[in-house]
């Protein structure tokens, strides 16, 4: 079976570990794999990723162009795909979404596409526009749902992300009363759930000052963000930084991963720091399903300084508390996260889109 993979630059930027594993799983399965890039600056990490699926044949063009320049692009790559044209395209991020479908009608194939957030489902290709659309791949059974309620469910599949687990656990809060190390995630734009988190973090600092924190500001309310840490005077101890494919190892030696917002994105940043063996204190998300409240994250209820503060100290202050959290995410990932699963269920859904089958929620799920 011969899959092409169009990726759009967001997804490369910040997911391209995971992409690239799951590029070199399905090229282990047997696969042959045409991956579609978007044409973009160099970059010294993204250039050493790519050397690694080097096996993998790959086209290059503009993710985003005008209407009437889609027909010139759908036929260049028609051109370049004609001599073994693909069995199934698989697009993967929003900015494939045209490209996708363009080229599905073109060569007359099926489409898959995935989605991993769930501001998604409401943007999705339905109805006509959706013709040659055979799947759309979600990253939890939740999402799904909410996909099935705007598309046919029927094609709608549940794909978990993977990662790969670390032979052993990370000790998290080895040494709290010299240096304890906090990640925030998230993608800046719920400024009062960001209020809630420092206000109540500025608590802690005042009990803790050996306290760190690694925010993460790469969105419209950045600015908005750092203002409100600077007014409770916590710049000493807040290190920001944008491009988190940058810092995944900095950020898996925390000893806390904290996320603030509610908006049903799942990351793989998040898996990989729960593979690690990393506590999760996250605002209550019933798009996240792998975050359990007392089993692999603790759940802030409510967007509340004083229960920010009241879940940070009960861990900070109870290092064995803390890691059994952690090793309760780790096994989640270990038992449902793992690269091999990904690649083997994403294998099973588009063998089943090319011999044209359909897929019910409860097929996937078992």
């Amino acid at each position: 079976m011969h899959v092409a993979m169009i990726l759009d630059e967001e997804r490369l930027r910040h997911e391209h570990r995971l992409l690239n594993r799951l590029a070199i799983g399905l090229m282990g399965e047997g696969l042959t794999l045409t991956r579609i890039v978007p044409e973009m600056p160099e970059s010294p990490a993204l250039d050493e990723d790519e050397q690694r699926v080097g096996l993998a044949h790959r086209l290059e063009t503009l993710m985003s162009v005008l209407p009437w320049v889609r027909k010139e692009r759908t036929a260049r790559l028609t051109e370049s795909l004609e001599k073994t044209p693909p069995d199934v395209l698989y697009a993967v991020g929003e900015d494939t979404w045209n490209l996708g479908l363009d080229l599905a009608r073109a060569l007359e194939r099926p489409l898959a596409i995935e989605i991993w957030a769930t501001g998604q489902v409401r943007k999705v290709p339905r109805g006509r526009a959706a013709g040659p659309i055979a799947g759309y791949v979600a990253p939890t059974t939740p999402m799904a749902q909410a996909l099935g309620e705007r598309v046919d469910p029927e094609l709608v599949c549940v794909v978990p992300p993977g990662v790969g687990l670390p032979v052993e656990p990370r000790m998290v809060l080895e040494d709290p009363e010299r240096s304890v190390a906090l990640a925030v995630l998230g993608g800046g734009r719920d400024v009062p759930a960001y209020r809630a988190l420092l206000t109540g973090l500025s608590g802690v600092i005042r009990r803790m000052p050996q306290v760190q924190v690694f925010l993460e500001l790469d969105g419209p309310n950045d600015h908005e963000i750092w203002r409100h840490a600077r007014r409770l005077e916590l710049l000493e101890n807040i290190s920001s930084f944008t491009d988190v494919a940058q810092h995944r190892a900095l950020l898996t030696r925390c000893d806390v991963l904290l996320m603030p917002e509610q908006y049903g994105e799942l990351r793989s940043i998040l898996l990989e720091a729960m593979s690690f063996g990393m506590p999760v204190i996250a605002s209550a998300d019933a798009f996240i399903d792998m975050l359990v409240d007392g089993e692999t994250a603790s759940i802030v209820g409510r967007p509340d300084p004083e229960e920010w503060n009241r879940h940070l100290i009960r861990l900070l202050t109870d290092p064995a508390a803390a890691r059994e959290l952690g090793a309760g995410a780790r096994e989640r990932i270990a038992t449902g996260h793992r690269s091999s699963d990904q690649v083997r269920e994403l294998v099973s859904v588009l063998k089943r889109i090319v011999t044209g089958e359909v897929y019910p929620f409860e097929a996937a799920e078992a």
